[in-house]
């Protein structure tokens, strides 16, 4: 309750009763309180809304009228308010998400029609990209992120690790120098995605020993996971892709695993999959509905 509202109501009850004890009890405010609310209506009216004597409190000719006006008004503000309140609560209206394309595909696809189902009456906006959007100024209301998370307002919450491999068409890697060492990829294609940093780098972790191997200015760069994938199985060179997304090629042979003991990151892809969303959109229900509705089939998009 705001605090004009507050004052309305102070003064209606002193009204009804005809006593600031009796309203300010009612109201279960201090008498001083009371008294305070209706001093303030009356400055800001400049008008006099009570006539006070020592022993009886009754209106003035104003005051008469804005009882009338102050009763209409406030009975619009508590239907407003029992309104909002069933608004809160209903998981209704448009709800605009942004998700990689390839976890898209494979991962959320088969649950669209199940969340449709559970919440006939939100209108799904789902655009499936690689590019990292800006929730505001994109008008997103939620996004899948995968990878590192930068530092920032939003809120993320954690849907599953990632882990990732180093992979290669088996005819690539025949005619190709064989790869041994992390040293060896230094004379091969390399396909990577296209980052924000500035020093993109392979990260090649065994033991305590670390080994970090420059992909700047090699055979392709893209910020879309399919061509990566598609460039990889047309022996175009050495692709890094989580392991998720390129399961059914390696089941399959059509990729072959490159340094398998070896764990390999990418630069900006350290960290696993998140639902990320703007803290203004915390107690949006539609955007509340859709995270919760992840997080409890959190096996079912898992990438292990």
């Amino acid at each position: 309750m705001n605090e004009l509202t507050q004052r309305l109501r102070t003064f209606l009850k002193v009204a009804e009763h005809q006593s600031f004890n009796v309203a300010a009890r009612e109201l279960d405010i201090a008498s001083s309180t009371a008294t305070r609310h209706v001093n303030h209506l009356e400055r800001q009216l400049g008008e006099p809304l009570l006539v006070r004597t020592t022993r009886h409190v009754r209106l003035s000719p104003a005051g008469e009228r804005a009882l009338i006006r102050f009763r209409a008004i406030l009975a619009e503000v508590e239907q407003l308010e029992d309104e909002l309140e069933t608004l809160s609560e209903r998981v209704a209206g448009p709800l605009r998400i942004s998700v990689p394309w390839r976890y898209s595909r494979l991962y959320l696809a088969p649950l669209v029609s199940e969340f449709m189902q559970r919440y006939p009456e939100v209108a799904l906006d789902i655009v499936s990209s690689d590019q990292c959007v800006d929730l505001i100024e994109d008008h997103f209301d939620v996004a899948l992120r995968i990878g590192h998370l930068e530092d920032s307002s939003l809120i993320a919450r954690h849907i599953s690790d990632q882990c990732f491999v180093l992979a290669a068409a088996p005819s690539y890697l025949a005619a190709q120098p064989p790869i041994h060492r992390p040293e060896d990829l230094e004379q091969h294609r390399l396909l990577t995605f296209s980052y924000t940093t500035a020093n993109h780098h392979w990260r090649l972790v065994q033991g305590d020993r670390e080994h970090r191997i420059s992909v700047r200015a090699r055979a392709l760069r893209t910020n879309n996971a399919d061509i990566l994938t598609q460039a990889a199985l047309g022996a175009a060179g050495v692709v890094v892709q989580p392991l998720w997304a390129i399961r059914e090629e390696l089941a399959s042979g059509r990729l072959m695993p490159v340094l398998e003991d070896y764990q390999v990151t990418s630069s900006d892809f350290d960290t696993g999959i998140h639902v990320v969303y703007a803290r203004e959109n915390q107690h949006n229900p539609r955007v509340r509905a859709w995270i919760d509705f992840l997080l409890a089939r959190r096996e079912r998009l898992s990438c292990h």
